[in-house]
């Protein structure tokens, strides 16, 4: 395991070594150019609607099998501390969300020192509820009791979690390099690293939150690399790709009863995405994920403490999202 993050970061260096280079040419031909360029300090907040579609049949932790529909709320604002246009550029920002099934808030501030390169550190806090009506039932938010061996779902607002994250990103526009900014091929890569919680946990238990079981107050880690192709068309605007490698860093977050379920296994998300538009205030964005995660052939109430039988792949579902911003 050790082995595989060794490589995984010397991929993200040499990934990062390599726009370098690739950039500096790019710089030094738009140097004329952006020098007097004066861009203020801006202010901005922006209320958003959001409706949520989701299919999820391969789901074991959600039990409804049919696709379903969300509304959300969100609203972000942002202000960036910057005024010219090369200089480095500093932005702070906080957002947040109200679901039927969760509110979320967080905050963040995002460092750019070169035009691929944004430093991001940040927090959110959030909770999430549920509900059982026999025949249909969605918890969201509850806790794994080893003794009964089944989690617990807990009331609302009586737990909350929480995060601490810190992100590196690296993003270049390839395609403009070489067609001379007639076509556009965005690849990138990212590492954050983020430690969770949960209110009223103690550590090394085991908690699901917005269904996703599993989970323990501890150090994490989310590796991605994207590609995305700008679709020069008035609605349709691109079609992307999206790897990500995500797990714990060690077992010592879990408890030694739960250590027998590998929870330092590393899951392996690969993303089908596409976006759409109808003026600059409606996006659509269509997401086909496929996953390879522990293979559990026991029911979701006994995966903590049973031992995996290697990795499963599934189309986890369909996921599609309409934004409206006010």
């Amino acid at each position: 395991m050790f082995c595989f993050r060794k490589r995984l970061m010397f991929l993200m260096i040499a990934l990062f070594l390599l726009v370098f280079v690739q950039a500096e040419e790019a710089e030094q031909e738009a140097e004329a150019q952006n020098a007097q360029a004066y861009v203020p300090p801006a202010t901005s907040f922006h209320p958003m609607i959001t409706i949520l579609g989701v299919y999820l049949p391969n789901s074991d932790m959600i039990d409804l099998k049919i696709p379903y529909f969300m509304p959300m709320v969100q609203a972000r604002f942002s202000h960036r501390f910057t005024e010219f246009r090369k200089s480095p550029e500093l932005e702070f920002i906080a957002d947040g969300e109200i679901a039927p099934l969760w509110l979320r808030a967080g905050a963040q501030f995002q460092f750019k020192p070169l035009p691929f390169l944004t430093l991001a550190a940040g927090s959110d806090i959030g909770t999430s509820w549920g509900f059982d009506l026999g025949f249909l039932s969605m918890n969201f938010i509850g806790g794994y009791d080893g003794e009964k061996k089944e989690y617990e779902y807990f009331s609302p607002f009586t737990h909350w979690t929480y995060d601490f994250w810190a992100n590196a990103a690296v993003n270049y526009d390839i395609g403009s390099l070489f067609t001379k900014g007639k076509q556009h091929f965005i690849v990138g890569g990212s590492y954050k690293a983020i430690y969770k919680g949960m209110t009223g946990i103690s550590n090394g238990e085991i908690w699901l939150d917005k269904g996703i079981g599993e989970n323990a107050n501890g150090l994490s880690y989310s590796a991605t690399g994207t590609m995305n192709y700008i679709v020069p068309n008035k609605y349709f605007n691109s079609v992307g790709l999206s790897a990500t490698a995500s797990g714990y860093y060690s077992e010592s977050f879990f408890d030694e009863k739960y250590r027998i379920s590998d929870p330092t296994f590393v899951d392996l998300t690969f993303t089908l995405n596409a976006s759409a538009s109808i003026g600059p205030r409606n996006r659509f964005l269509l997401m086909l994920p496929v996953s390879g995660k522990r293979n559990f052939c026991d029911e979701k109430d006994l995966r903590p403490i049973t031992e995996p039988d290697g990795r499963k792949w599934q189309l986890d579902g369909i996921i599609l999202t309409f934004t409206h911003i006010f």
